[in-house]
């Protein structure tokens, strides 16, 4: 049964498309996916409604998009996603990202629905003062390099130019990026850049001034990291793998990373990531999550910073996408991300931006700010299905 928020958010875009001379009628039996939807002439249309108390994120979003990948959705001409409290920004730069044609956003704005218009995004959400990121490693083979590339690339993506220092003696960010990569801007937005530096190349008094995120990939020997960069860390991530090894190969040691960054930064957020993540196995993969959450239960009890991400909330996915990058230092291709789309989808793109909506309600920094909803939104006068613009 749906709640009172829900039932009223509802009957408001019912009550808005019945006057704009819509015909609504309730899904099928055992229809999962949508809420209800409108029929006009040749157009068919879902609405699924989000009435949840915290903006919609990416995840959601991307579901209602791969709902209209079914065979179920291809009666629908159009799709819209409606939220009673928004989307958070991150959610908006993957939609925008994928450029969906089917599917628009809209938010509920004192009884009133409003189209989501991607060229009214607000343009000042840097952070104050120069943010550094540090993705360290528990054991080999468990993506420290992969991570660093594409949280950057998503944090490019989200409108910053960000750096990546690379502190791995192997230098293999610095081979598979060459000096960096520019991630296109959303509709009229400029494009952000990804730049990597060494640490010879890196003046930590000072920066490059338009570099406002760094995040650094470190050496695998916790020593081996300048004590001055590790002290101005403001979140850690520490990827691991969810296998019925992965505690036994990678607990202890992340305990002692954790232990370390702590010697030298009493203030950082520390986060354990779920790398490669399969959700086949669903059984399999709930037991082994319980098992990692008891395991570092404790470190969260004496630390309140520490937390173990639960991979069905955030983690990067096994992916076609992350399986074959790398591929360009080969085929003589320039550098790039894993973030082209396979068949219209891209989950690495949708996992990374999904870990910074993570990070930020996570913590109590702030610097990716949720903007009011009635800053993002265009009125719709009449018919939900009028061109807008969604660029």
């Amino acid at each position: 049964m749906a709640n009172n928020g829900s039932r009223t958010a509802e009957q408001t875009i019912i009550n808005q498309l019945t006057k704009a001379g819509w015909a609504v009628m309730p899904p099928p039996p055992n229809t999962n996916g949508y809420n209800f939807e409108a029929v006009k002439g040749k157009e068919v249309i879902a609405v699924q409604v989000k009435t949840h108390k915290f903006p919609v994120k990416v995840p959601h979003v991307e579901r209602f998009l791969n709902f209209f990948d079914l065979p179920a959705a291809r009666r629908f001409t159009r799709g819209l996603l409606v939220s009673s409290n928004g989307f958070t920004p991150n959610a908006l730069t993957y939609f925008s990202n994928v450029n969906s044609q089917k599917v628009k956003l809209a938010v509920i704005k004192e009884d009133v629905v409003h189209w989501i218009r991607f060229a009214d995004r607000p343009q000042d959400r840097l952070p104050q003062k120069l943010v550094y990121v540090g993705v360290f490693t528990c054991k080999g083979g468990v993506g420290k390099t992969t991570i660093s590339a594409h949280l950057a690339g998503a944090i490019a993506l989200s409108g910053y130019n960000v750096a990546i220092i690379d502190l791995d003696p192997q230098k293999n960010l610095t081979t598979l990026l060459d000096q960096g990569v520019i991630l296109p801007g959303v509709g009229d937005e400029p494009a952000h850049t990804v730049k990597v530096f060494s640490l010879d190349e890196w003046d930590t008094s000072n920066p490059p001034a338009d570099i406002r995120m760094a995040v650094c990939d470190c050496s695998p020997v916790f020593e081996e990291n300048p004590v001055e960069l590790l002290a101005k860390l403001s979140y850690c991530l520490i990827p691991t793998t969810l296998n019925p090894l992965g505690l036994n190969k990678n607990g202890y040691v992340i305990k002692n990373t954790l232990k370390a960054i702590r010697s030298v930064n009493k203030d950082a957020y520390v986060f354990v990531l779920i790398n490669n993540y399969f959700k086949d196995e669903a059984h399999k993969a709930r037991v082994l999550k319980e098992q990692y959450k008891k395991y570092f239960a404790r470190l969260s009890e004496l630390d309140d910073r520490f937390h173990f991400i639960d991979p069905d909330e955030v983690s990067i996915r096994n992916s076609k996408q992350l399986f074959y990058w790398g591929y360009h230092i080969y085929s003589g291709e320039p550098a790039e991300l894993a973030f082209t789309p396979i068949g219209g989808k891209c989950a690495p793109k949708a996992d990374f931006l999904n870990l910074l909506d993570y990070l930020e309600a996570h913590s109590d920094i702030g610097q990716f700010k949720n903007p009011d909803p009635a800053s993002l939104t265009n009125l719709l006068l009449q018919d939900p299905l009028l061109p807008c613009s969604t660029n």
